[in-house]
């Protein structure tokens, strides 16, 4: 579940009664935190914003734990809220979600009472997996997703999590658990059959790999790590001989009910940056990112935004009102040649025109604006300079291992450099990374990446 084509994701239990406002229109301060992983944007008390800070980085420890694999050292921007009223405010329907803009996601939630799912953990799931398991296929990301959104915290460093989902038990076991043949189209970006018996098929396969085959899943897990296409790799883990036999495996167990959750105790203590107050301008520039459905709320936010920044602009500021105006930001470079904000504005959507060496330079300053890497990346593979894409391209991946504008990046540097078997496995990666639901416009382009990766021609 990701992206502007974000979903529901969980229904949190929330907490006080403060709203995400500026305070020059009423609204309590508005601070920022960080830790090793995330930014945490929030209007809640300093020691309620520490807590949850500090939750979401222990999750991160879980999760981690659980893939067996070391983190990545990216930052997440994660917007919290006081709790699920205020997240419908912004995205009626919602308890919270993700969105992404090029290859930065945000992450908006409330936080969770001590025994409801973790803030956001579903999503959190998605995002550390990515990093973790690159090139996973669908099935098996909304299975792990769907397995660890009931995380919670049995004491302030213990967290459990894969317990028993009745609902998605029920559907599973009623119509019939999916066979891993059906799961895997899911995988290729098809959807004729209910969702919500592939989302109940696949947490019913992981939670049962995860209670009885734990070997047969680590090696699953080490096999998506390797070299081999990921249908090489179900077909070593999953042998067809196998298969009906396991199926009729999962539905017994669905059955007899009988399992476990997953528990760890963590004894990292996160460390926290001292708290960053947001100006009001801030405050409605972050706001503005908020709505999903209303594009005419966001744009008077952005107005505010605007309208409370210091005089005259600079340039953020600057940035924000040429997007209200729809004016062509490029005009600003030469007055702030070294802002992130404006050197995204003019040149994320027209990256052709983009001065390599101002934009070299900025990079200099700001070595890890995952934005400005994805525009020097595309603009040196461009130029043919494939050594210094693949270095922008690299960090940026260190950065945002989970967006599917740099993965696509390094599809299309493999395509240069006739790297075909490797293109191969990169291109399942960014599948595993694109839209649930999917337009025709995303259709055209992914037909266009396997159409080009098929044509590959080693040297």
């Amino acid at each position: 579940m990701r992206a502007l084509w974000g979903l529901g994701l969980l229904a949190l239990v929330g907490s006080g009664c403060a709203h995400f406002e500026c305070t020059a229109h009423g609204g309590t301060e508005v601070r920022s935190l960080s830790s090793e992983h995330f930014v945490v944007t929030s209007a809640l008390p300093l020691a309620a914003h520490r807590a949850e800070a500090e939750r979401l980085e222990l999750l991160w420890d879980t999760f981690a734990a659980f893939f067996g694999a070391d983190v990545a050292h990216a930052r997440v921007p994660m917007v919290l809220l006081d709790d699920t009223g205020a997240v419908e405010s912004f995205a009626s329907g919602y308890s919270g979600f993700v969105r992404r803009n090029g290859p930065r996601v945000l992450v908006v939630g409330a936080p969770a009472a001590e025994d409801a799912p973790g803030t956001n953990a579903h999503e959190l799931t998605h995002l550390v997996s990515a990093f973790m398991l690159p090139r996973q296929p669908r099935w098996l990301a909304e299975g792990l997703a769907t397995l660890f959104e009931d995380a919670t915290f049995k004491d302030a460093h213990t967290v459990k999590m894969g317990r028993w989902n009745p609902g998605r038990a029920e559907e599973a076991f009623v119509v019939g658990v999916l066979p891993l043949e059906e799961l895997m189209e899911w995988g290729g970006l098809k959807f004729d059959r209910s969702e919500l018996l592939f989302y109940a098929s696949a947490w019913a396969w992981v939670h049962y790999l995860v209670n009885h085959e734990e070997a047969r899943l680590q090696r699953l897990f080490a096999g998506l790590r390797g070299p081999k296409p990921v249908a090489d790799v179900m077909a070593e883990v999953f042998p067809t001989a196998e298969r009906k036999a396991l199926q009729a495996a999962v539905q017994a167990y669905l059955g007899a009910a009988r399992f476990r959750g997953w528990e760890t105790r963590l004894n990292r203590v996160p460390q926290l940056s001292a708290p960053v107050l947001l100006s009001p301008s801030e405050v409605h520039a972050v706001r503005s990112q908020l709505f999903l459905q209303d594009e005419k709320a966001a744009r008077r936010e952005l107005e505010q935004a605007v309208a409370l920044a210091p005089k005259p602009l600079d340039g953020p500021g600057s940035a924000l009102r040429a997007e209200l105006a729809n004016e062509d930001a490029k005009a600003l470079v030469a007055q702030f040649p070294t802002t992130p904000e404006v050197l995204v504005a003019a040149w994320l959507e027209d990256d052709s025109a983009a001065d390599r060496a101002v934009l070299t330079a900025a990079l200099a300053a700001h070595p890890d604006d995952v934005q400005m890497l994805l525009i020097g990346a595309r603009v040196a593979l461009h130029q043919k300079d494939l050594e210094v894409a693949a270095t922008w391209c690299a960090r940026g991946l260190a950065l945002a291992p989970w967006s599917l504008d740099f993965v696509v990046v390094q599809l299309d540097l493999e395509l240069a450099r006739r790297e075909c078997e490797q293109a191969q496995r990169t291109l399942s990666q960014v599948i595993s990374l694109g839209p649930e639901r999917p337009s025709e416009q995303d259709r055209k382009f992914f037909a266009g990446l396997q159409e080009a990766t098929s044509k590959c021609e080693a040297r």
